[in-house]
């Protein structure tokens, strides 16, 4: 198993949370739980599959002044990095 050249953009997560086969609105409840269990500049990697996150995840990153930093998409899946700002 190669390690892959690519490290431009690579993210470090404080915590990660799975929210595979969970639907709205739990995945925002979980990030929000997670979120505010976690220090000011910590980054939390949240996995979920429900195609309703991605609007729902910058929505609500926008309304709690939290930094989405990033989103990844794998098939099916969204990997969202958001830095807890406050």
């Amino acid at each position: 198993m190669g390690k892959s050249s690519k490290k431009v953009n690579k993210i470090t997560a404080d915590k990660d949370l799975d929210c595979i086969d969970l639907y709205c609105p739990v995945p925002i409840y979980e990030t929000r739980k997670k979120i505010d269990s976690m220090k000011k500049g910590q980054i939390l990697k949240m996995t979920a599959d429900d195609p309703g996150s991605e609007p729902d995840i910058k929505s609500w990153a926008r309304m709690t002044g939290n930094k989405l930093l990033k989103i990844e998409k794998d098939d099916d899946k969204f990997i969202f990095y958001i830095e807890k700002t406050e």
